[in-house]
């Protein structure tokens, strides 16, 4: 006979139970009386003619589990099926006989479920591998950890990871291109992707489910600058937005064009204000670039007050930390100055409008941006080509003046 606890392959019963045979019924099943107090057995065990190795225990307590009893490579093992009750007889069957068919392929049920429950549910996966591993490997940590918190965890915080279908992941990824841009959807996408790709490579998976699922087309040539009135509106409600370090950090962003985390990330010691420069050790490019300090800019940061402890020229709340997402900041002075339909990275964009409405070349702004290529900065030509219209109507306006 097998133990009475079939899960524990060498844990033996004070007495083996004594098996009655016969067909089960659902009318037989719940008029089945406890097993006795009295017995030296915990739970007493029926076996049912119709599934082979589908068993009923019964407890002292009157609490009925179906079991399945198997041998695999001479080995004589057992598994739950459920408790009746959650699971009924018909169901109870099924999965008895899925269970046998891994049997006969030579899949021992048993370890296949220990090895299921070493499978993190999402929300551990995110906490314990994922974000720590962000933290040390990516700039873009913040933003990482922000779609996880707002978006992500509240869907799949709860699941593992292996129950995560790509029909989920493609449903999530199409609803939010109807929320927010397709650039952002891809974004959310890429994150999910590359999150599943390392749960591969840390042995917790099979496969990736986001593998397959196509990116939206995006149109990166939006073009929103804010006009000289807007700068004007925009600057002032900086002065009053109740978080002083997200404003001061629109501010630079707008003095020097650089992309918001470069900013977020900017710490004193790689400051210098004598020089006037500003050097990023990695940027989007991967390479180390000097952003130039002008006077607004160094002004800015002259002004900015040094926290002992925390390296960061932005500090946040967390000690030792920089701010992290400023989203609602940036609306509240968007809101306070009338200004619609702009991001923060627009800021950048206009820092360019304006260089090159001055007389800055494409070449320029390239480097002014740190674009490692010069494909990326051409958005920005149609501006360049105003700027030489006008040189050429004033060049025009000359040549009409003298003819008489």
């Amino acid at each position: 006979m097998t133990t009475t606890n079939p899960e524990t392959k060498n844990a033996k019963a004070a007495s083996t139970p004594e098996t009655t045979r016969l067909v089960f019924t659902k009318k037989w099943i719940e008029q089945l009386p406890p097993n006795p107090k009295e017995s030296a057995a915990r739970e007493k065990e029926y076996s049912d003619t119709q599934t082979v190795g589908l068993k009923l225990l019964v407890s002292k307590q009157g609490r009925k589990f179906f079991y399945l009893r198997y041998t695999i490579n001479k080995r004589k093992r057992g598994i739950k099926v459920g408790e009746y009750g959650a699971m009924s007889l018909p169901e109870a069957r099924i999965r008895c006989n899925e269970l046998k068919a891994l049997v006969n392929k030579g899949i021992d049920p048993q370890e296949e479920k220990q090895q299921l429950a070493s499978i993190p549910d999402f929300g551990e996966f995110v906490a314990q591998h994922y974000l720590p591993y962000a933290q040390a490997n990516k700039r873009s940590y913040c933003n990482d950890e922000s779609k996880l918190r707002i978006h992500l965890l509240p869907l799949f915080q709860h699941r593992r990871l292996d129950q995560i279908t790509t029909q989920e992941l493609q449903r999530y990824h199409d609803q939010l291109k109807t929320k927010y841009c397709p650039a952002t959807a891809n974004r959310h996408l890429s994150l999910l992707q590359r999150m599943f790709k390392l749960a591969i490579q840390w042995g917790f998976l099979d496969k990736n489910p986001a593998t397959g699922i196509r990116k939206h087309q995006e149109n990166n040539e939006r073009h929103r600058y804010l006009s000289d009135q807007e700068i004007g509106k925009f600057i002032e409600a900086l002065k009053t937005e109740e978080n002083p370090v997200a404003a001061a950090a629109f501010e630079l962003l707008l003095y020097t064009g650089v992309r918001r985390q470069e900013a977020l990330d900017a710490k004193w010691e790689h400051v210098d204000l004598e020089k006037k420069v500003w050097f990023i050790p990695r940027s989007k490019s991967g390479k180390l670039r000097h952003v130039i300090l002008n006077t607004m800019a160094i002004q800015l940061l002259q002004r900015q007050t040094r926290i002992p402890g925390n390296p960061y020229v932005f500090p946040g709340k967390v000690k030792g930390q920089q701010i992290n997402n400023p989203q609602k900041a940036f609306r509240r002075v968007l809101k306070k100055a009338g200004i619609s339909n702009f991001r923060i990275h627009d800021l950048r964009h206009t820092h360019a409008s304006i260089a090159i409405n001055n007389g800055a070349s494409l070449y320029e702004v390239q480097h002014l941006l740190g674009h490692s290529q010069s494909k990326t900065t051409s958005r920005y030509a149609h501006l360049a080509d105003e700027t030489l219209r006008k040189v050429s109507d004033t060049v025009s306006n000359r040549i009409s003046s003298t003819i008489r």
